[in-house]
């Protein structure tokens, strides 16, 4: 029986299962409960700007003719939209899987009568929220069916079976209120230079939360192990909605996924069980059911701030004095 649920949107990602792409919306609801809602309804599609004068009839026809089995083609439907301020017409494509979006639309952009190929790159998740206008960290209300999963870390979890309304009402309240915030970075053994992941060990993972534990996971010699092990369960006990870094999806998320691998090891830090930190085509790493957040992609955008290095932001903002900071040459740590 359908439940009507207030939630804060905290992150979005989706999973394919039965053939078909099913949207993960991870939130927290009114009364604290982190929770799942899933919504298989949306499919993903692009559009094939059409050459002026050509016949839409014909080039719909030649699209449909590259549907295949594993992901149909499923509508070809023509729109009028204005492109660099001028009216044109394209065709919209929608197929099955997200992931072959990429195959259909290196073979529709080779088409005669196609000019261009339109939005074929933008992320599935993303593109539900733009579609459905939603914002993370906004509070929406909906209604939803309780399901059982157990490959979910969540309180609850929900069969969307109404659209999402914006829950005005919460509008002013604080967003980060209530919510677990995890900070972390590492450091690695490198007493060969600039350190490997696939030779050099994490020796040392800093950890703060903002309800003021501090955590220092520090590795007995140079075996790692037991370091990556203690990491994954220290997030997995703290449970946190938001993890933030400095670069941490260039540098600390790969590193540590590798680490992981060399010691036969899963590192399990989101709320998917089974699911490993995973990276986009443009460099973000997504976490299943957590925020994560890399404070380096903000410093790039402060001007002022010709030199991107945590000192450097720090000292833009005031974080800490100067002289209260303890800072190591990252070529002086093996020492």
């Amino acid at each position: 029986m359908p439940e009507d649920l207030t939630f804060q949107i905290l992150d979005v990602s989706y999973e394919v299962e039965a053939g078909r792409p099913v949207i993960e919306i991870w939130a927290r609801d009114d009364k604290g409960r982190r929770i799942v809602l899933l919504d298989d309804s949306f499919r993903p599609y692009f559009y094939a700007l059409l050459e002026e004068g050509q016949d839409p009839s014909a080039v719909s026809a030649a699209i449909r003719r590259l549907s295949k089995p594993r992901s149909p083609i499923t509508g070809v439907d023509l729109v009028e939209a204005r492109y660099f301020g001028r009216p044109v017409k394209a065709l919209r494509v929608q197929t099955v899987i997200p992931e072959t979006v990429r195959d259909y639309r290196e073979e529709v952009a080779k088409l005669p009568g196609v000019k261009e190929v339109l939005e074929a790159d933008v992320r599935f998740s993303i593109r539900y929220l733009i579609d459905k206008n939603l914002y993370p960290m906004r509070w929406y209300r909906a209604s939803g069916e309780r399901v059982q999963r157990n490959d979910f870390v969540a309180d609850a979890v929900y069969r969307l079976s109404s659209d999402l309304i914006e829950e005005p009402s919460l509008a002013d309240v604080d967003p980060l209120e209530g919510l677990r915030i995890m900070a972390f970075d590492i450091e690695a053994y490198n007493p060969q230079g600039s350190p490997n992941p696939s030779r050099d060990p994490v020796i040392l993972i800093g950890v703060a939360f903002n309800d003021g534990e501090k955590v220092q996971l520090q590795a007995k010699g140079h075996d790692d192990k037991d370091v990556l092990r203690e990491f994954v369960e220290l997030v997995r006990r703290k449970d946190p909605d938001i993890i933030v870094g400095y670069n941490q999806n260039s540098f600390d998320w790969p590193y540590l996924l590798e680490r992981a691998k060399v010691n036969g090891l899963k590192l399990e830090v989101g709320r998917k069980r089974g699911a490993e930190p995973s990276p986009s085509v443009f460099g973000h790493i997504s976490v299943q059911g957590r925020l994560n957040v890399d404070l380096y992609n903000f410093a790039e955008e402060i001007e002022e701030v010709k030199v991107k290095s945590l000192d450097e932001v720090a000292d833009y903002l005031g974080v800490m004095p100067k002289d209260k900071r303890v800072n190591i040459e990252w070529w002086k740590i093996a020492e």
